[in-house]
């Protein structure tokens, strides 16, 4: 008698939640997403992880003042992704190309299983959107012009 062949299910992966930055990267000219997952007690904010965000672009930017825009957590394109009694909402500022950079937030926030089962909702939401004065600074400080398609170098 021959043994039945059994297939082991993969158990679902609870998606973290937290925030993200699109953070330019002057070397390739693209963004890469940075994230802050949430952890248990703790919900992390746009504007408490933007000192982590300001070393990321001191570390990109050298040369560049960056400790001046220390006040300016709206200046670049970000998102969050919260838990709802039905899912999980991934909200942007509509600031970049969700379909560019929606892999690795799903990556990033073990949000493949959830979404897999239509579980993940994109949406736009104001409060997310970059705020003219802090894109403006950003934009000055770093050498750089950001738009919806990405970012560009300003000329010197």
């Amino acid at each position: 008698m021959q043994a039945k062949k059994v297939t082991e299910k993969k158990a679902f992966e609870k998606p973290d939640t937290g925030i993200f930055y699109l953070i330019p990267d002057p070397k390739t000219l693209r963004y890469t997403l940075w994230a802050d997952v949430d952890y248990p007690g703790h919900e992390v904010s746009h504007m408490m992880s933007w000192d982590k965000v300001v070393e990321l672009l001191r570390r990109r930017f050298r040369g560049k003042y960056v400790d001046i825009i220390s006040n300016n957590y709206r200046g670049l394109p970000r998102g969050r992704v919260t838990e709802t009694s039905g899912g999980w909402i991934v909200g942007h500022g509509n600031d970049f190309q969700l379909g560019e950079f929606k892999h690795e937030i799903l990556s990033e926030f073990k949000l493949y299983d959830a979404e897999a089962i239509g579980k993940v909702s994109w949406e736009y939401q104001d409060h997310e959107t970059m705020q003219a004065l802090d894109k403006k600074e950003v934009e000055s400080i770093l050498g750089i012009t950001l738009s919806k398609t990405g970012f560009k170098l300003k000329k010197k």
